[in-house]
């Protein structure tokens, strides 16, 4: 007699909410969505990462010519980029294509709003690192939790959204706090219990959602729309370089008719300058000597916010940080140009995927990248540094440790725990069936 083993059963499917780190089974940077995963959108998010980092401790200056130079494209369009990734996550998160609707999409804001309390938490967390770098995480929990009612937007209604916000939120910067201080209320107040926090995220602080939504719905409508096919990343890299053109060439022309005290600079065409200091190309200060050979320019740094300005020309400015709409145009658009350019990377083939893979891999895991670099620059105090090398070298060692770190796990550490926090929150309890109770004797007794 022969028997015959009969095939073991599937076991149970992994539980997507358990504490355990789940291993990675598929290809190399494609986490839990296979080949659905964007790589090239992984990519420009590790730019951002990398481009905020040289925002807050690297050695930038004016002009093209030096590392320190394009280093300088960094401030303010790294945070951009940063944000329109992110508002492209929500569109994600709530169906891509083709929006969540009825109960998986109160589902889906249920679990995106837990992820905005998380980001609080951890933001609040970060700020006791004295960096004096503005965390950008909180800012983030304050516009998810906005975007929320139009989760279910389409594309050209989120784009009409961004455009309407980058338009009219530098013109609310402007006019709200000179309304309320008509009305003797104050602006800026100075509580210290938290209560002043609506009037920072949206209008006073540093990334004012006011002006700052219009990258959220840009993303989200980004989503929206898709970034597959060739044809269309050519023409999305195309309309933001357009954009970039109109947003910063519009502010090099117009502050100049305004006859502002501080016009725009055309610095990427100027020769290196940091303020008075001349600066080499791996950021130290060139020897007196050398200085005289360069011609020293204006400082092209971040420019004076719309809401602590007193001056109306500050709205036809581009400059990093002010929150015009130029700024919102142009910064925006290189955003853009590069998500278009970075995707149509990716789809180039198995080399491309490679050559962008520690980019990816830190845009893959942003949360614990950023949290980490602002743990780093708080412990070996990089905000004094004086050459760019702490910055490669920070780089550097996040990008390895994110590409080791992933070649193991789908998720990053603090992006795991984020993600069975908000599953954990937002399912609904198991009960068990209620007990079957016996049926009353009169309806059992013999007929």
């Amino acid at each position: 007699m022969t028997s015959t083993s009969a095939a073991a059963p599937p076991g149970p499917a992994p539980d997507p909410a358990s504490w355990r780190l789940r291993l990675r089974r598929g290809p190399y940077l494609t986490g839990t969505a296979g080949k659905a995963r964007l790589i090239g959108l992984d990519a420009a998010r590790g730019v951002a990462l990398f481009g905020m980092a040289a925002a807050h401790v690297g050695v930038t200056s004016c002009g093209l010519d030096t590392l320190p130079g394009w280093l300088n494209l960094a401030h303010g369009r790294s945070a951009v980029l940063f944000a329109i990734i992110a508002g492209f996550s929500l569109g994600i998160m709530s169906g891509r294509e083709t929006p969540h609707t009825g109960e998986r999409l109160l589902r889906t804001r249920l679990r995106i709003l837990v992820r905005a309390v998380l980001l609080m938490a951890i933001a609040g967390a970060l700020i006791t690192f004295t960096t004096g770098v503005a965390i950008i995480l909180g800012y983030y929990a304050a516009w998810f939790a906005v975007a929320l009612p139009v989760l279910h937007w389409g594309a050209r209604r989120l784009l009409i959204a961004a455009a309407a916000t980058a338009a009219l939120g530098p013109l609310v910067l402007k006019a709200l706090p000179l309304a309320m201080a008509r009305l003797d209320l104050a602006s800026s107040p100075a509580a210290s219990d938290g209560s002043e926090a609506l009037l920072g995220m949206f209008i006073t602080g540093a990334y004012p959602g006011a002006v700052w939504m219009s990258f959220i719905f840009l993303g989200m409508g980004l989503a929206r729309m898709g970034i597959s096919g060739t044809r269309r990343l050519v023409r999305l890299a195309a309309i933001g370089a357009l954009c970039a053109v109109l947003g910063y060439g519009g502010a090099y022309v117009l502050t100049r008719a305004a006859g502002a005290d501080e016009p725009d600079a055309f610095h990427l065409a100027v020769p290196t300058s940091r303020g008075a200091d001349v600066v080499s190309s791996d950021g130290l200060p060139e020897p007196e000597a050398d200085r005289a050979v360069k011609v020293e320019m204006p400082s092209c740094g971040d420019g004076e916010a719309i809401s602590g300005s007193s001056e109306w020309p500050v709205l036809l400015s581009a400059k990093p940080h002010t929150n015009s709409f130029f700024e919102a145009v142009g910064s925006g658009g290189v955003a853009v140009a590069v998500i278009a350019l970075l995707s149509l990377l990716a789809s180039a083939g198995a080399w491309a995927r490679w050559l962008l893979a520690p980019l990816a891999a830190m845009g893959s895991m942003s949360l614990t990248i950023y949290s980490a670099h602002i743990v780093a620059i708080w412990a070996f105090d990089l905000t004094s540094v004086q050459t760019n090398r702490p910055l490669m070298i920070m780089m550097g060692v996040l990008a390895a440790f994110a590409m080791a770190w992933l070649a193991v796990f789908v998720r990053g550490p603090m992006e795991h725990v984020v993600h069975v926090i908000s599953l954990r929150a937002t399912r609904a309890p198991s009960t068990p069936p209620p007990p079957s109770r016996p049926r009353p004797l009169a309806e059992t007794g013999r007929k």
